[in-house]
C-alpha cells in the first residue's frame, strides 16, 4: 500500500500521471469549454465576458485555448488586446465594468480575489514594454483601466486573511499529496532567504510567491546536512568554458556534492493580492505545485489551480495535470505569439518531454538540474551571519512581497491609483 509519505520515482510518475516544465505554463481546456464561465451561471454575466475575452485565445481553426488556466496566453510579441477589434473590445468591457460598478455584481471574496489577480497579470504584461515606444498609447489606455479595476476589486486585509487554505483542502481530497508539505514538523524542509530563491519564477511571475521545499531520504536532518555541505563547499562556481562569444560566465562546479537519489523537491506557487490600503498581501491560495524527483530517472509532476474547482470548493481548486495534457510555455517565454503566426494549429505545445527543456536532467548532474540551487551556494547574502541560508528559513511569501514592492510595474500601479479616480 502506498502512503502519502512513501513515494518513489515510479509512484510520482504513475500516480499523478502528470508533468510540467517546472514553470508556469498555460494550456487548453480538457474537453469542451465551460459553457457558462467560471464566475456566474449566466454566460453573459459581465465577469464571465471579461474573463473570456482576456483569457481565451482562438486558433484559426476555431479551437479555444486557455479558459481555465492560471496564466493568460500572452507573449512579448502579442498584439492581442493591443490592436484592432480585440483592443477596442477590451476597453469597452473595462469601461462597462468601471462605469456600471461591475465590482459590485459579485461579492464572494474568493471570486473577487481571483479576478483581481487575473487583471493584475494582464496589467503587468501591458506595461512590461511600455517605455520602449511600442503601442504606447494602447498600453496606457489598457493599463489605466486595469489599474482602476484592480483597485475596485481589492479586499480588506481581514477578508484576505479569511480566504481558504487551499492546500489543506486539497490534501483532504487527494491522498497522493504529502500532508506535511507546508506544515511544520514534517519531512519537508523549506529553504530560502531574504530574496526569492526561485529567481526566474519570481521575476517572470512576480504577482505570486514561490517556495522551494526539500525532502531528502532520512528526513529534514538529512536535508539540512546535505544543504550544509553545499554551503560549505569552497568553490561552488567555476568558469563556464563552453561560452565561445568571449563573455565570461560562471557554471556550477561539477564536483559539488551530488543530490541524494530519491530526493523530492516541491515548488509551491501561491497568490499575492493587493488590499484596499494598497498593500501587497500573501495568501494561502495555491496556484500550482510542481514536483521533481531526483534519481537515476528524473520524474516530474504538477497540480494546477482550476477556477471552476476552486469556486466549487473541490479539492482546494487543484487538479493533477494529466500526462496527455498539452501546454503552451508562457513562463519566461519570449518571442512570437503562436496564435498570431498564421498557422491553422498553434505551435509550441509541450507535454512530459518538455521538462528537460529547462532542467536538462538527462544531460547534467542532479545538482545542476535543480535550478534554484544557485541561491543556496556561496557567496549568497546570509539571512543571519551566524547561520548559512539553508539553516535560517525566511518566509518566501515575505520575500516575494518585498521584491514586488520594489518593482517598476507595482510603482506604476500605485502611481495610477494616485492620479486617477477610483
Amino acid at each position: 500500500m502506498i502512503t502519502r509519505h512513501a513515494w518513489t520515482v515510479a509512484t510520482i510518475a504513475s500516480m499523478l500521471g502528470a508533468v510540467s516544465l517546472m514553470a508556469a505554463v498555460a494550456g487548453r481546456q480538457n474537453g469542451p469549454p465551460t459553457a457558462t464561465g467560471p464566475y456566474h451561471p449566466d454566460p453573459q454575466h459581465l465577469w464571465n465576458r471579461l474573463h473570456r475575452h482576456l483569457q481565451v485565445r482562438t486558433a484559426v481553426d476555431g479551437r479555444e485555448f486557455g479558459l481555465d488556466e492560471v496564466d493568460p496566453l500572452l507573449w512579448d510579441e502579442t498584439r492581442y488586446l493591443l490592436s484592432g477589434p480585440s483592443h477596442a473590445r477590451t476597453l469597452r468591457l473595462l469601461d462597462e465594468f468601471l462605469n456600471t460598478g461591475g465590482e459590485r455584481l459579485i461579492t464572494d471574496p474568493l471570486k473577487r480575489a481571483v479576478l483581481q489577480h487575473d487583471l493584475w497579470a494582464i496589467f503587468d504584461w501591458a506595461i512590461e514594454r511600455r517605455y520602449d515606444g511600442r503601442d504606447a498609447r494602447q498600453r496606457e489606455a489598457l493599463s489605466t483601466r486595469l489599474a482602476r479595476a484592480i483597485r475596485r476589486l481589492a479586499l480588506t486585509r481581514e477578508q484576505i486573511d479569511r480566504l481558504p487554505d487551499t492546500y489543506a483542502d486539497a490534501v483532504r481530497a487527494d491522498p497522493s499529496l504529502p500532508a506535511d508539505l507546508l506544515g511544520s514538523g514534517g519531512n519537508w524542509l523549506p529553504v530560502g532567504g531574504l530574496a526569492p530563491i526561485a529567481r526566474q519564477h519570481a521575476s517572470a511571475l512576480s504577482r505570486s510567491a514561490f517556495s522551494v521545499h526539500w525532502n531528502v531520504p532520512g528526513g529534514t536532518g538529512a536535508a539540512g546536512a546535505y544543504l550544509k555541505r553545499l554551503w560549505e563547499f569552497q568553490e561552488p562556481f567555476v568558469l563556464d568554458r563552453s561560452v565561445v562569444d568571449g563573455e565570461l560566465r560562471a557554471a556550477l562546479n561539477p564536483a559539488l556534492p551530488a543530490v541524494p537519489n530519491g530526493t523530492r523537491l516541491a515548488l509551491v506557487r501561491t497568490m499575492l493580492l493587493v488590499d484596499q490600503a494598497g498593500a501587497i498581501v500573501a495568501t494561502k491560495l495555491v496556484e500550482s505545485i510542481q514536483f521533481h524527483v531526483i534519481g537515476p530517472v528524473h520524474a516530474f509532476a504538477e497540480h494546477k489551480m482550476r477556477r471552476a474547482r476552486l469556486f466549487a470548493h473541490q479539492a482546494g481548486g487543484l487538479r493533477a495535470v494529466e500526462s496527455t495534457d498539452r501546454s503552451f510555455i508562457t513562463f519566461s517565454a519570449k518571442g512570437d505569439d503562436f496564435f498570431e503566426q498564421g498557422g491553422r494549429v498553434p505551435g509550441g505545445e509541450v507535454t512530459l518531454s518538455g521538462c528537460d527543456n529547462c532542467h536538462q536532467s538527462r544531460f547534467v548532474s542532479g545538482v545542476a538540474s535543480v535550478l534554484s540551487i544557485r541561491g543556496l551556494l556561496r557567496p549568497e547574502t546570509l539571512v543571519d551571519v551566524r547561520h548559512p541560508r539553508w539553516a535560517q528559513w525566511y518566509p518566501q511569501s515575505s520575500a516575494a512581497v518585498t521584491a514586488k514592492i520594489a518593482r517598476m510595474d507595482f510603482g506604476v500601479l500605485r502611481g495610477i491609483w494616485q492620479s486617477v479616480p477610483r
